[in-house]
């Protein structure tokens, strides 16, 4: 049975580096690749992927257009595994971000958590800590982060 690993991504153009190195380091047949992107809970306007009714869409055209992107991103990743041989699966969560990466983590036992990392000042890191260094703290496994 194939390893766990979570990648935990952003709809950024810095998801990519998160990816090359989940190729890098994983191997096809021997680890299952997880997509994450968890979402601001303000900005999840369903649960899972479903159409926008007309009515979400002009109440709330900011979070629909967030919540696409996002669905998006956690597509393309997918594939982009998929096609370098890895069994993939991606999925979108609302909430904070520390809290849905280390459930999901946890949930699907994970030998391993790939993430990135922002490049804030001291005085940004005291204002809003790092996502990364919370994962960090709160799982029992390795987490490999990208300062790409």
């Amino acid at each position: 049975m194939p390893n766990p690993v979570l990648i935990a991504i952003d709809a950024s153009p810095s998801s990519t580096a998160l990816l090359t190195l989940a190729r890098r380091y994983c191997r096809p047949g021997e680890h299952e690749l997880h997509v994450l992107l968890a979402i601001d809970s303000t900005f999840a306007v369903h649960d899972k992927p479903a159409p926008y009714t007309a009515e979400e869409l002009e109440e709330y055209p900011a979070a629909c257009e967030e919540q696409r992107l996002g669905e998006r991103a956690v597509a393309e990743a997918v594939e982009q595994l998929r096609q370098a041989g890895f069994s993939s699966q991606g999925c979108m969560l609302a909430g904070q971000p520390v809290d849905a990466i280390v459930a999901k983590a946890q949930q699907l036992g994970c030998e391993l958590i790939i993430m990135g990392h922002r490049h804030l000042s001291r005085l940004g890191r005291l204002l809003d800590p790092s996502i990364s260094a919370k994962v960090i703290d709160q799982v029992g496994m390795p987490v490999l982060v990208c300062a790409a």
